[in-house]
């Protein structure tokens, strides 16, 4: 009953509050903390997915779900590689050999990473297909002389699908001398990962040139083991994989061959959600201030319904039911708006970049002032080209319960105030 009446109240203030300004206070508290949380919404969902996304490639192009590496004296053969597909949840496993080389045309000179694969690894792994885009060519290693190059790569060398290039390695012939060896390949095919840091590094060849050219002092032999749920629970597969590898391999997950780097993400975003949730706090001091000011203008009124018999908690009930309205609505209208911002945030930001460069190259052929790079918001050579968004329910539901604790908290210590009003000393004065 108690509940029902300071409900009541409030939202008799809500209707009438038009002449004593409490509905416009109201309002600005309400906007106030709509347009905290669209910040924090955004920056949660953004850089979930520019993780997500970074990770994801690392993961189905680079690291493999688990990786088993072999010892300096292992030579690895197609009789003697393990089965490890046969075992329930991986769903690929294939030998691989990468070494660093010098990779040059007639053009351009760069350092490189070859990665020696199977020629059929495009067909037998969707995690390539996925995150991996075809710029030019195929993805062709049916031939010993065939190449596939990163975008990166590709643009440093100046080649195109049919060009040829030539790979500088070294073979060890003994513990002091190194033998340096040119290999010529034909490339095949231009491929992009979206994130430029990969395509600066990668050449593909066939796993069998790959061992000719590169002897095992000089490169690293591993097993890229894929499997069904790699976000998921590793330890008893990764046991389970132990047992049935040879001697002398050892075996990484994901998690530990990206640790660093994946902890630098999750830092900065711990760091950007931590700054965004202060905004919030800061918006809890336009809803005390509201209703305190509502107290003040009200305490003539909440002196006379004291007098007729309500109750010190029935009056905070009232402040604390405005807190409640003020976060509830509030909180609705700033995740809707965050999460509209941030599923098209790629949208959002080739308008912004499409605005601003127009409005540089008119202010350049008015000024005739010479030309520049295009401005780019988010570099590709550090950032993904496309920024994966996938919702989080769960960080949804964190956010707005944080946002309306906040509001409740603000709404507390005046609530106290006005169920501490002394109705005789506010009546003796008028």
């Amino acid at each position: 009953m108690r509940i029902k009446v300071s409900l009541l109240i409030a939202g008799r203030y809500l209707k009438s509050a038009g002449a004593g300004g409490c509905l416009r206070r109201i309002r600005g508290a309400i906007l106030s903390v709509a347009l905290s949380l669209i910040p924090l919404i955004v920056v949660m969902e953004v850089s979930d997915g520019m993780i997500q996304g970074i990770t994801a490639r690392y993961l189905e192009l680079g690291t493999y779900h688990l990786q088993a590496v072999a010892g300096r004296d292992i030579e690895m053969t197609e009789s003697g590689f393990p089965r490890l597909e046969e075992l329930p949840g991986v769903s690929l496993a294939v030998r691989e050999r990468q070494g660093v080389a010098l990779a040059y045309s007639r053009e351009g000179r760069g350092g490189v990473t070859i990665r020696a694969v199977p020629h059929d690894i495009w067909e037998k792994d969707a995690g390539l297909r996925t995150y991996m885009e075809i710029r030019a060519g195929a993805f062709d290693l049916s031939t010993a002389d065939s190449a596939v190059v990163g975008a990166e790569i590709a643009a440093r060398l100046r080649v195109q699908p049919g060009d040829r290039i030539k790979v500088l390695t070294t073979r060890s012939f003994s513990a002091e001398s190194l033998m340096p060896r040119v290999s010529t390949f034909i490339v095949r095919g231009v491929v992009s990962t979206g994130y430029q840091e990969l395509d600066k590094l990668w050449i593909y060849i066939p796993l069998e040139r790959g061992d000719r050219i590169m002897s095992r002092q000089t490169s690293r032999q591993i097993i890229g083991i894929k499997i069904d749920e790699p976000f998921g629970p590793l330890s008893a597969l990764s046991w389970e994989l132990r047992g049935i590898l040879p001697q002398g391999f050892r075996l990484f997950t994901w998690n530990e061959l990206e640790y660093a780097q994946y902890m630098s993400f999750q830092t900065t975003r711990y760091l950007l959600v931590f700054i965004m949730a202060l905004i919030i706090c800061v918006a809890a001091v336009n809803i005390f201030s509201s209703l305190v000011m509502i107290q003040i203008e009200k305490r003539e009124e909440i002196a006379i319904l004291k007098s007729l018999g309500m109750s010190g908690a029935e009056i905070s009930g009232v402040f604390i039911f405005l807190g409640l309205i003020v976060g509830c609505v509030g909180t609705f209208l700033g995740v809707a708006s965050g999460l509209a911002i941030s599923v098209s945030i790629n949208q959002i930001i080739a308008a912004v970049e499409t605005c601003v460069n127009g409005a540089r190259d008119f202010l350049r052929g008015l000024l005739f002032l010479p030309g520049a790079e295009r401005v780019r918001i988010f570099n590709p050579d550090f950032y993904l080209e496309h920024i994966p968004i996938t919702v989080n329910l769960r960080d949804l539901a964190l956010a707005a319960g944080f946002s309306l604790l906040v509001a409740l908290l603000a709404a507390w210590i005046p609530s106290r105030g006005a169920g501490k009003i002394r109705p005789l000393e506010v009546l003796r004065r008028h």
